[in-house]
């Protein structure tokens, strides 16, 4: 009998979890050993994170642990944010959130100094002010070591400082073809009083765990998003939860202006590879509505099962719907302004967002396929989405290929798998990928009644006026 560990510390923007992962004759378990919550904070300087209270969180969780010889534990979290430390390995300050309003007209003032083309053929990375580029930009009377929060996790347990390059290419900051900081960038950006730190590959042994040195400290994918989607093989992919990232991993950037016009963007990934995806809504506007009508997903989707197919659409992504409040009320403006029929039923309602994701999905699929040259034939759905057997319905019929779903918790399981295959656990990605399909919570769903979906995708890009905008 032959039994493996591993610690995934997976932090999402809301809430934190210390996972342990076991591999045991061939099967994968999990069990989550402490949750915590994580939201940002509201301060006098703006919206930051509270990285005392995330240090201490996660030393309980491991506190809790057993260790035992050759365990191991990595860390994953969101993209973009950082730490800054002086030369002693002081905080200077927490860290802010993404969130936070201080780089409102960052891409404009860069724009004056280096066209967005320009600096999006350079990274690769989808231009928005949330980037870590214009981050450090707003930064006023500061320097030091610019750490992402990741990293300094990894080197609160470890002792260790480096950047692992998933973290480091969400940052606009990182040339996505050299995989190295870009000088031309750090320059024309004013940022170079921040020292930053070697870029390591995923999969990195950085040491044994200060606390208890049998245990190896490894940085994977630090970034989520990979660390859910590095073990799911070539086919496209969507990781779902409150944002859908929806796209396929490639052996090449993709960085033409048509690539940055329709918002997609290159992160680096497991094995050298480049993650091409975009970010889209995900379970959103289904969670405002939950919580607006004080139910649970699975009435919505017994109600939405009731209702009548294909009847109206959304734009999923319509700016009127970033703001939590009248969710409800939101969706049948929508529906009016557009000269939709507007149902009488909460059922209703569910089903045209849930119909109006999947339609979403087969218009990114499309672009994804004229942008790359490829063709895809099954796509994967990961997270909390996958668990919706309607929304892997919609999605199946819409692009009119299989859906394969699950699991839930891809992230912790990816995480974990990477620190197997670093250990030499598993031999290659490909076992990983084996393991993650032999989980009993894997669903396939094949595509039915695609021709009465390809007649409604037509109007579904009238309705939302993709048309235009895929001009």
């Amino acid at each position: 009998m032959s039994m493996a560990r591993a610690v995934a510390i997976d932090l999402g923007a809301s809430s934190g979890r210390v996972i342990i992962v076991t591999l045991e004759d061939g099967r994968l378990s999990l069990e989550t050993v402490h949750r915590f919550e994580n939201r940002p904070l509201a301060t006098g300087d703006g919206l930051m994170w509270d990285l005392s209270r995330l240090t201490e969180e996660i030393d309980r969780g491991l506190a809790q642990i057993d260790f035992q010889q050759s365990d191991s534990i990595s860390v994953d979290t969101w993209g973009v944010d950082y730490v800054l430390v002086d030369d002693h390995d002081r905080v200077m300050s927490q860290p802010f959130c993404y969130r936070d309003s201080r780089t409102e007209g960052c891409c404009e003032k860069a724009g004056k100094h280096i066209p967005l083309e320009e600096l999006y053929r350079i990274t690769g990375t989808q231009v928005l002010e949330m980037n870590t580029i214009f981050q450090l930009m707003s930064e006023k009377g500061k320097s030091g070591c610019m750490m992402f929060i990741p990293d300094y996790l990894l080197f609160h347990l470890s002792g260790q400082k480096k950047t692992e390059i998933s973290i480091a290419s969400t940052s606009a900051l990182m040339d996505i073809r050299s995989r190295c900081w870009s000088e031309k960038l750090r320059a024309i950006a004013g940022i170079q009083r921040f020292s930053f730190l070697p870029v390591i590959q995923s999969g990195t042994v950085l040491g044994p765990y200060l606390k208890d040195s049998r245990v190896s400290i490894i940085a994977g994918c630090s970034h989520d998003t990979q660390a859910a989607t590095s073990m799911l093989g070539d086919n496209l992919f969507i990781s779902c939860g409150t944002w859908s990232l929806m796209g396929a991993v490639a052996d090449n950037p993709v960085t033409s202006p048509q690539s940055m016009e329709e918002g997609f963007t290159n992160e680096c990934t497991l094995g050298g590879r480049i993650s091409y995806m975009k970010n889209l809504t995900g379970l959103w506007i289904l969670q405002c509505l939950k919580d607006e009508w004080h139910s649970s997903f699975q009435q919505m989707e017994s109600e939405a099962l009731q209702a009548e197919p294909l009847r109206a659409f959304i734009d999923t992504d319509d700016p009127s719907f970033s703001k939590p409040d009248g969710m409800e009320e939101k969706i049948r403006d929508y529906l009016v302004r557009t000269d939709q029929e507007v149902p009488v039923t909460r059922g209703g309602l569910v089903r045209i967002v849930n119909e109006s994701l999947a339609m979403k999905y087969r218009n990114t699929r499309d672009s994804i396929e004229r942008l790359t040259g490829r063709h895809f034939t099954e796509i994967h759905i990961v997270g909390g989405g996958s668990r919706s057997e309607m929304l892997c319905s919609c999605t199946a019929c819409a692009l009119g290929i299989p859906v394969v779903a699950g699991p839930a918790e891809a992230t912790a399981y990816g995480n974990a798998l990477i620190q197997f295959l670093a250990r030499g656990v598993i031999r290659d990605i490909e076992q990983g990928h084996s393991l993650i399909s032999a989980l009993g919570e894997i669903r396939r769903t094949e595509p039915e009644c695609t021709a009465l979906w390809d007649e409604a995708y037509g109007r579904y890009l009238d309705v939302t006026d993709q048309r235009r905008k895929d001009k």
